[in-house]
């Protein structure tokens, strides 16, 4: 019997597992498209248009309303809260290679077109890539 029961609790266990990795949180606060620092919308539209291949050395950082991205990796939003106006605190679910970590991220939103995301000490402005024809895949 008590195996009976372990067995009914590990599928609902694996299930709500897949529920929760189907269920991905929306940050709207980010708006629509691909946020990317500096130079890294050219280095998006090189990749989309073909004249770069996407690699580690072309593929940068990139916001979306799912989460943050770079060539290793990337971020997903776990929890989200609105901390004062246009501040927001992200609790984030990350993977680089086989590393997985949780982190806590402060998103700034400076104008319609560039939100700071903050993380510890660092921090970078990422700016919307108006010249995308939608997202850019690794």
């Amino acid at each position: 019997m008590f195996h009976a029961l372990l067995a009914v609790a590990a599928v609902m266990l694996a299930s709500g597992m897949a529920q929760a990795e189907e269920t991905k949180l929306d940050a709207a606060f980010v708006g629509d498209g691909t946020y990317s620092p500096t130079t890294g919308c050219k280095k998006l539209e090189d990749i989309q248009n073909g004249k770069d291949a996407p690699n580690i050395e072309t593929y940068p950082l990139t916001l979306t309303r799912e989460g943050t991205g770079s060539w290793e990796g990337g971020c997903n939003f776990a929890a989200l809260r609105e901390v004062k106006s246009n501040v927001f605190e992200g609790k984030m679910q990350c993977s680089e290679g086989a590393e997985e970590y949780a982190q806590t991220v402060t998103f700034t939103r400076l104008d319609a077109d560039r939100i700071e995301v903050r993380s510890g000490t660092e921090a970078l402005v990422y700016e919307r890539c108006k010249g995308l024809k939608g997202k850019v895949e690794r």
